[in-house]
């Protein structure tokens, strides 16, 4: 009976280890963000939400100045955010960052964000997931506002894997639209004439299953989410597209013009 006892100890505690060493190690970061410099007395205030599974004893800021030395600075929890700080710098200054967190298990960084010391940053937020076709292959942005947007940096990622990132020069005009291709698509010469490499998102996608898709500033600020969860037919007809009431429907497609209003809705 005893060495039974000492045998049940020794499994339960070899579970409790294995349940242990499971556990996801990595944080996850929502929300980047960071205050202006206007000028060169404007030190910048970064905040970030962190969450993880495990404990997360360590969180930094990191940030280079004109691509040189990295500088550390510990960031403490203020409210619901950790929040660090950057010292001022010279004018035109150009200044990288991104965020670190340590658990026992695993060190994560955020995605990497930039300013530059007199330059009022880029609204990204009219930037909107506006069609997409998994029978074409295609996802279009639009942007709804009324300035131009160049639109390095942001990107699109496809069941939480990043498939498309804008390259510098890629700028989206006001109140016009980006098609970007599968690359199943352009490379079989199925994309339009004229078409750009640099519009092409890598994988497939496919109408007949469900799927994420999620469109991103360069800080990794959400800006746009498709997110079917339940099929409610087998295969989409055409297009998922937004209607003008700004819920997404199945519709006709209509790669790189105004969408047709649909009347059976996808999800709201």
């Amino acid at each position: 009976m005893k060495k039974l006892i000492i045998a049940s100890v020794a499994i339960l505690m070899a579970l409790t280890a294995c349940v242990k060493d499971g556990v996801y190690p990595y944080a996850s970061f929502s929300g980047l963000e960071n205050t202006i410099a206007y000028n060169e007395n404007d030190a910048v205030t970064v905040s970030v939400k962190a969450s993880a599974l495990m404990t997360i004893n360590e969180i930094n800021l990191v940030y280079t100045v004109n691509q040189g030395e990295p500088q550390v600075v510990a960031m403490t929890l203020d409210g619901k955010k950790y929040k660090g700080t950057i010292p001022a710098q010279a004018m035109d200054a150009v200044v990288e960052y991104y965020v670190e967190a340590k658990t026992d298990g695993a060190v994560s960084k955020s995605a990497v964000a930039t300013y530059t010391v007199g330059v009022i940053p880029i609204d990204f937020t009219p930037l909107k997931l506006n069609e997409i076709n998994g029978n074409d292959k295609f996802i279009e942005i639009v942007n709804t506002g009324s300035k131009d947007i160049e639109m390095k940096g942001v990107y699109i990622q496809k069941d939480g894997n990043t498939k498309w990132t804008a390259a510098e020069g890629t700028t989206l005009k006001a109140g016009k639209f980006l098609l970007l291709y599968s690359s199943d698509v352009t490379a079989t010469g199925g994309a339009h004439e004229g078409y750009a490499a640099e519009l092409t998102f890598s994988g497939g996608l496919s109408a007949k299953k469900a799927v994420h898709v999620e469109l991103f500033d360069p800080k990794g600020n959400s800006l746009s989410d498709f997110n079917l969860t339940n099929l409610l037919k087998s295969q989409a007809p055409a297009s998922y597209g937004v209607n003008a009431d700004g819920n997404w429907y199945y519709q006709d497609a209509t790669p790189g013009a105004k969408n047709t209003d649909g009347t059976d809705v996808v999800f709201e």
